[in-house]
This record gives structure tokens, C-alpha cells and sequence, in this order.
């Protein structure tokens, strides 16, 4: 990319910026965080700037900036690539929405800083992006109170993107709808691991002609190895009686064939092998469901409320994201079929 049209990116990305956070809004704009998920994911050289004007925004003093500023940051870390994961999980930006958890503005702003730094935490735990568990430990060592998790849509989307170049046309095409029932967010799921399981099947047909070494398996396997962690978190949830039996089976069978293919030794996993693995499974469950452990609940790394000291009376609300106390929906989560070249979400 030239300077100049890499200028001109950067520019056409602000202005994005500018909208999203815009202090007058009522709701977030999802149709521009995604846009800007899908600049941030065709162009990984994008993210720090990304990043670095949303670390700006969480500056501004204004509390519906500051609130659409951290959905946005939301929405990338759900639906961005590890470049996105990186720039986020900077301490100097986690400090910053550490900064916002004192309640200086206001108790949704407050509280989305405090379901962002757990949700995080629960995500990337065991990652090298240590400093989302340090953050959250930092707080708790401090004696910050982490509510109860609200359960909600399982987190887990491959990554994203779009052709680069194509930014100011994709904003039509780049809406999505939060999935309204159950049925319609386990559809969903299983048509993320249908997403998955293609581009397996793409990998051995590229390792059965020898491309070892092309551009191609390079962005297969980086685009499987981002949803590893994703699946894992998928199959702890399913153990503790999130999922139904067949949605756990498919995520047992589609996590056995991303640990192959991140051996480097590509080989369907046998069915007595997947049997063991979910009957093991099906049976944490049932122990964990029948010493009261909470069923039906969708997999979730949404954040628990702060219970804040000095505004006892607001325990009994979530307060979700809005200032006037309705109730915004979390950010959404998609899936792009049709490109693995994602610019290294992740749910």
C-alpha cells in the first residue's frame, strides 16, 4: 500500500472512529463497529491506529464517548484478529479502561469497564496477552466486586474480513443482527464450525498438492489456529451443561481436527477416539447439572456488573449499556465464509 492511500485509509478509518463514539448517540452504531472491524482485520497495519484513537476517545471526559468506546472495543475483540487482540490487550490500554472502573463516569460506563476487563480475562487466560489476567487480578487485588455473569450468545466467531479497498462500500454489507432467540444462536454456531470444518478440508487438499509452503496454507492455518482457543472455550462450557449433546459432539469433533492440523500432522481424529472424548465430556456434565450447577445457559464471555459501594441501590439492575437505563445489546458476532485472509476474532 502506498503512503498515500495508506493516509487516506487512516483518515476514512477516524472519521469512523468519530461516528461510533459520537457523544450523541442513543445506541451503538454496529453497522460502523463492524466496518471497522472488517478495515482492522484486511489490514493489520491499521490496528495500532485503530487502537491508539479509541485509547484517545476513553480520554474525552464524555461518558456516552466513553461508553460507545468501549462497546467498539467490544466488538473488535469479538469479531478482530490477533493483531487487534494484541493492540488491545497493550497495558497502556487496559489501564486505561481499568481508569474507567472507578465510577467517575457514571455507573454504565463503570460497569461496561468491568464486564469488559473480566470478559477479557476469562478469554485470553493461558494466552501471552498476560496483561488482560493482570488486569483483572490488579482489581480484585484491590477488592473490586465481579457480579454474577449474565449468560448470553456463545462467543465464538471465525475471523473476519474484506477485501482491502472495499471500505466504503462494505458499510451495506457489513450490518448484522444479534441473534433474538436460542434456536437462532445455535444455528449460528453450528454454522461457525461448518465455517471451520471448511477450511480444514481446504488445508488437506492444499497439504495433499504440496502447498506447503504458499500464501494459501499460510492464511488457512492461521485462520484455524485463532479459533483454537475459541473452541476450547466452547467445550468447557458444553462440559458444564451450556450446550446440548449435539452441539458439544461437533465442537469436540471440530476441536480434534484444529489440534491436529496446529501438529502440523493433519489426520481425521477416529470416531471411537471423538465417542471417548464425548462421553467424558457428557459425563462432567451430568455431574456438574446434578450438584446444581446451572443449565441451558448459553456460553458467554460476558463481563459481570460491578457492584458499585457508593450506589448500593443499582445492584438490583445490570444497567447494561445505556445511560438512560435501557438495555443495549451486546456486541454482534458474524462470520465471512467467502476469505481466510484475515490480516493476523478471539468470543
Amino acid at each position: 500500500m502506498s503512503a498515500t492511500n495508506y493516509a487516506q485509509e487512516l483518515a476514512e478509518i477516524g472519521e469512523l472512529i468519530e461516528k461510533a463514539t459520537d457523544a450523541s448517540l442513543h445506541e451503538p452504531e454496529w453497522h460502523l463497529n463492524l466496518l471497522i472491524c472488517d478495515t482492522a482485520n484486511s489490514n493489520a497495519a491499521m490496528c495500532d491506529s485503530i487502537v491508539r484513537a479509541l485509547h484517545q476517545k476513553l480520554q474525552s471526559g464524555s461518558p456516552r464517548t466513553s461508553l460507545m468506546t468501549l462497546i467498539l472495543a467490544e466488538t473488535l475483540v469479538k469479531n478482530g484478529s490477533t493483531p487487534v487482540h494484541t493492540q488491545v490487550g497493550s497495558r497502556a490500554f487496559l489501564q486505561e479502561v481499568a481508569g474507567l472502573t472507578d465510577g467517575s463516569m457514571g455507573f454504565d460506563v463503570q460497569n461496561k469497564a468491568l464486564e469488559l476487563i473480566k470478559q477479557w480475562a476469562d478469554a485470553f487466560g493461558g494466552s501471552s496477552l498476560t496483561a488482560f489476567q493482570d488486569t483483572y487480578r490488579m482489581l480484585k487485588i484491590q477488592g473490586v466486586a465481579f457480579p454474577d455473569v449474565e449468560n448470553d450468545v456463545p462467543v465464538f466467531t471465525p475471523p473476519t474480513s474484506v477485501p482491502s479497498g472495499s471500505m466504503a462500500s462494505a458499510a451495506p454489507a457489513s450490518s448484522a443482527s444479534r441473534p433474538s432467540t436460542r434456536e437462532q444462536q445455535i444455528a449460528k454456531l453450528h454454522s461457525d464450525l461448518r465455517v471451520v470444518s471448511e477450511k480444514m478440508e481446504l488445508y488437506r487438499d492444499l497439504k495433499a498438492r504440496g502447498e506447503t509452503t504458499t500464501e494459501a496454507m499460510e492464511d488457512v492455518l492461521d485462520f484455524l489456529r485463532q479459533c483454537q482457543p475459541r473452541m476450547n472455550t466452547l467445550i468447557e462450557g458444553g462440559i458444564m451443561g451450556k450446550l446440548d449433546e449435539r452441539t458439544l459432539e461437533d465442537c469436540l469433533n471440530v476441536s480434534g481436527l484444529l489440534h491436529s492440523v496446529n501438529l502440523a500432522e493433519y489426520s481425521f481424529i477416529s470416531t471411537a477416539q471423538v465417542n471417548d472424548n464425548l462421553i467424558k465430556a457428557l459425563d462432567d456434565a451430568a455431574s456438574i447439572q446434578s450438584s446444581g450447577a446451572a443449565q441451558g445457559d448459553l456460553i458467554s464471555f460476558e463481563s459481570p456488573k460491578r457492584q458499585a459501594a457508593a450506589q448500593p441501590d443499582l445492584l438490583g439492575d445490570f444497567g447494561e449499556m445505556s445511560l438512560n437505563s435501557t438495555h443495549a445489546p451486546p456486541a454482534p458476532l458474524r462470520t465471512t465464509m467467502n476469505s481466510v485472509n484475515d490480516g493476523t476474532s478471539f468470543l
